[in-house]
């Protein structure tokens, strides 16, 4: 709750899926595919897109905002860093273990599409890496959300 206000709040994909629907009239929460079109519109290539890991060059300083929220590292430290106007912040994750960390080090973004029957695509920025990871992870842990216009 203290973290909030800064960084928002982290939610596990089942609020992502629930039918009620997180997002607001008219928005939805990004897709796995939604997410790769806005890398490779910041200059990734397809391959490294469809890819896991970390894959780019400095797409996740583009995404990065606000510097003085994140750890000193490469990903502040990268000319590109909060040229997207996509602002990430830094607020960490809730593991499936119910614990809270890496605040100031990372950010975790769900999407939308399911990768197993227990695990869904996220992306995540890393406060000493100026890429992007695509990975997918425990849909009971808690990252952050963001929504795109219908």
């Amino acid at each position: 709750e203290s973290y909030a206000d800064t960084y928002g709040y982290l939610y596990n994909w089942y609020a992502v899926d629930d039918e009620r629907g997180i997002a607001p009239e008219g928005w939805h929460i990004a897709s796995d595919a939604e997410w790769m079109e806005l890398e490779i519109t910041l200059g990734m290539s397809e391959s490294e897109a469809t890819d896991t890991g970390f894959r780019g060059t400095d797409q996740g300083s583009q995404l990065a905002g606000n510097s003085s929220l994140w750890n000193n590292g490469d990903l502040g430290n990268n000319a590109a860093f909060g040229t997207s106007g996509f602002n990430s912040l830094p607020g960490g994750c809730r593991g499936n273990l119910g614990n809270y960390g890496n605040v100031s080090n990372y950010c975790y973004f769900w999407s939308s599409t399911v990768s197993s029957n227990h695990n869904a695509w996220y992306r995540n920025l890393h406060y000493n890496y100026s890429d992007v990871s695509r990975y997918s992870y425990a849909k009971i842990s808690g990252f952050s959300l963001r929504c795109v216009r219908d």
